[in-house]
């Protein structure tokens, strides 16, 4: 009797065990990669938009395009698709995104192994064209499987905003 309770308990352990480790290689699945999202500010040179890609997943992953895109609040995101309910889903990422992409991946594709860390970067001139439009943004990642993972939103600092204000070399003209 004993011995049956024994290798229940086991096996009800074993179990939970297996089950635990299962969800984390179907999450590992879905999410096979984590992006660490930051900002740097430096006086001497430019801005930089960062991103960290760290490989979650037990096997090789290829990085074939890697952007930093603006995006919108996800109550902006809402009230367009109430304001105009009918929009056609090929027209979603015009409601998801603005305009502005900047590349961070410099070659054709990259290559992470597992539990590897690679930093990625874009430097934001002083110019309206590097300018955001947007108030927040994100870092989106495309793997050679075509799976697209997108890191968590950030603020756009306020003065990487384009506000359509006069410059400071207009105001001294």
């Amino acid at each position: 009797m004993q011995g049956e309770t024994f290798l229940k308990i086991v096996g009800a352990v074993s179990g939970i065990i297996a089950a635990l480790l299962a969800l984390r290689k179907f999450y590992q699945w879905i999410r096979p990669i984590h992006i660490k999202l930051s900002v740097r500010f430096a006086k001497p040179s430019p801005d930089e938009i960062c991103a960290t890609i760290i490989n979650r997943s037990g096997e090789p992953q290829y990085i074939v395009r890697c952007e930093a895109r603006g995006t919108y609040s996800f109550r902006h995101i809402v009230m367009a698709h109430i304001r105009r309910p009918f929009i056609p889903p090929r027209l979603y990422p015009n409601v998801w995104f603005g305009g502005m992409v900047y590349s961070l991946l410099e070659g054709k594709h990259l290559k992470i192994e597992s539990s590897q860390p690679v930093e990625l970067r874009h430097q934001l001139r002083n110019h309206p064209l590097s300018a955001m439009f947007t108030p927040f943004f994100v870092i989106e990642v495309e793997l050679s499987s075509g799976r697209v993972v997108r890191s968590r939103r950030m603020h756009a600092p306020g003065h990487w905003r384009y506000l359509g204000l006069k410059s400071t070399e207009d105001e001294d003209a």
